[in-house]
C-alpha cells in the first residue's frame, strides 16, 4: 500500500508499547503497514516520540540504508513477538514471569549504550530519572521500543489491556477510562461505525 492511500499512524493505545503493536492494523477491512520501508520506520520512530528528528537524519542516508532495513525487519519480528504475548495476556492479571517475551525484551535492553539522566517530572514531582538509551546505529532502534514494551509490563494492569470490540479491528489500547468502560479504539474509526448499526438493527 501506498503512503498516499495509507492514514496516518494510529495512535490510540494509551501506552507507545501498544501504539508500537498497532503499527500494523486492520481497522476495518484493510490491512495498513506502518513500519513498510526503514523510512517508514524512522517516520513512525518520530511521531510516536521514541526518537528525534535530529537522532535519526543519519540513519536516512543512503550508507544506512541497508542496515536500516535489517533493523526494520528486526523490529517487525519483534512486533509479532509482542502480539502473541499480548493476545494471550490482554484481559487478565500477568501471572506468567517465564514467558520468553520477557527474556527477549531484557535480551534487548542490555544490548546498547545508555545513561541516566534528570528531567522536569510530573505527579507534583519537581524531578524524574530517565533511562536514555542512545541511537547510534539503526540497529539500536529496537531498544527504545524494547523499553516501552518493557514499561508497559511492569507499569500496566493487563486487565485493561484490550482488544477493540470493532467486529474486524487489531487495534489495541489500554483502558484508562475512569470506569475502565472503553471498549473502541476510538470513536471515529470504530464506535460511531457500531452505534449506527446497532441503530440500523432496531
Amino acid at each position: 500500500m501506498s503512503r498516499d492511500t495509507r492514514p496516518a499512524p494510529f495512535f490510540v493505545g494509551e501506552s507507545p508499547a501498544l501504539d508500537f503493536l498497532n503499527s500494523v492494523a486492520k481497522p476495518r477491512s484493510t490491512l495498513f503497514e506502518w513500519l513498510e520501508t526503514g523510512e517508514d520506520l524512522l517516520d513512525w520512530m518520530v511521531a510516536a516520540g521514541l526518537a528525534s528528528e535530529t537522532e535519526v537524519t543519519p540513519f536516512r542516508a543512503p550508507s544506512a540504508a541497508a542496515e536500516l532495513e535489517r533493523a526494520r525487519q528486526d523490529i517487525v519480528n519483534f512486533r509479532e513477538e509482542f502480539r502473541a504475548f499480548i493476545e494471550g495476556a490482554s484481559g487478565v492479571a500477568l501471572t506468567d514471569d517465564h514467558h520468553p517475551i520477557i527474556a527477549r525484551i531484557n535480551g534487548i535492553l542490555a544490548s546498547g549504550p545508555h545513561y541516566l539522566l534528570i528531567m522536569s517530572g510530573g505527579m507534583g514531582q519537581p524531578y524524574e530519572l530517565v533511562n536514555r538509551h542512545q541511537l547510534w546505529t539503526p540497529a539500536d532502534l529496537i531498544i527504545r521500543i524494547a523499553a516501552v514494551a518493557a514499561r508497559l509490563i511492569t507499569q500496566s494492569d493487563f486487565r485493561y489491556v484490550r482488544n477493540c470490540e470493532g467486529p474486524s479491528c487489531t487495534l489495541y489500547f489500554l483502558d484508562v477510562s475512569k470506569n475502565h468502560k472503553r471498549r473502541w479504539c476510538s470513536m471515529e474509526v470504530c464506535g460511531n461505525r457500531a452505534k449506527a448499526a446497532a441503530f440500523r438493527s432496531k
